[in-house]
């Protein structure tokens, strides 16, 4: 009897549950597989970043850490944005559960490489500077980076850079064993969900947002693309940003026009 209560254990504890609701319903085992690194994707105004605040807020609602990493607005602006969803955010913010840092993405790719323009000497020398700072005394169980596209954009000059910092970035998140999201701009109606193709390799999961447009109306939409230890559904569903957060419709299957 023990042996078997402590399997339930161990299995509840190697996922994420969301919170989201329907979104976990798409996950065999009831969740994201704990650890992973999941790409969020899609274009402009499919709720890329309300779902990954979504998920960090009831993240730290259930007692879990979650830092939050924004290269484009800073902390006032990603708090105001929850708030008004009825998110009570500074509470978490207040009591250190909830950390957001607004980073300047130019400053991390000089701290890294300095003045080297893609030289054959920058990875040894940028690993001596972690691709992202976590306080030393916080163990973030989530940690979500909006966005990876803010990165290309800084190093646009710098190719091999970005692609040497992408790599430390995966490995960095899978050193902290936390559940990492890391928000993708792609085409509105993407048929690559990266900008070089290699986040689609490092990433154990890609997560597709859709915002399609029936007729004179759009309709939000989501995808498990895919997720390298966990099984899941493999449709398209409908999903609804609402006054109160993100909702999954599981049994709406969407069909996209080809």
């Amino acid at each position: 009897m023990e042996k078997a209560e402590d399997a339930v254990k161990i299995k509840k504890e190697t996922v994420l549950k969301t919170g989201i609701s329907g979104f976990d319903e798409l996950f065999m085992d009831g969740g994201i597989p704990s650890g992973s690194s999941v790409l969020v994707a899609g274009g402009p105004g499919t709720g890329k970043s309300i779902l990954c605040r979504n998920i960090c807020y009831n993240a730290v609602s259930k007692g879990k850490k979650c830092m939050y990493v924004s290269f484009e607005e800073n902390k006032e602006r990603v708090v105001q944005s929850m708030e008004r969803f009825g998110w009570d955010v500074k509470k978490y913010v207040e009591s250190g559960d909830f950390l957001i840092q607004k980073i300047n993405p130019l400053d991390i790719l000089r701290m890294k490489f300095g003045s080297i323009g893609g030289s054959g000497s920058a990875t040894e020398l940028s690993y001596k500077i972690k691709p992202l700072v976590i306080p030393k005394d916080f163990h973030p169980d989530v940690i979500a980076v909006d966005s990876l596209t803010a990165i290309i954009a800084a190093s646009v000059t710098k190719d091999k850079n970005y692609r040497v910092y992408l790599q430390q970035l995966f490995s960095f998140f899978e050193e902290t064993g936390s559940t990492s999201f890391l928000i993708t701009e792609t085409d509105p109606m993407p048929t690559r969900y990266s900008e070089t193709g290699i986040e689609e390799f490092l990433a154990d999961g890609i997560i597709v947002l859709y915002n399609i447009q029936k007729k004179d109306v759009r309709e939000n939409a989501i995808e498990v693309l895919k997720m390298r230890y966990g099984k899941h559904q493999k449709k398209i569903v409908l999903m609804s940003i609402t006054d109160k957060g993100i909702k999954v419709h599981p049994d709406k299957k969407i069909v996209l026009d080809s």
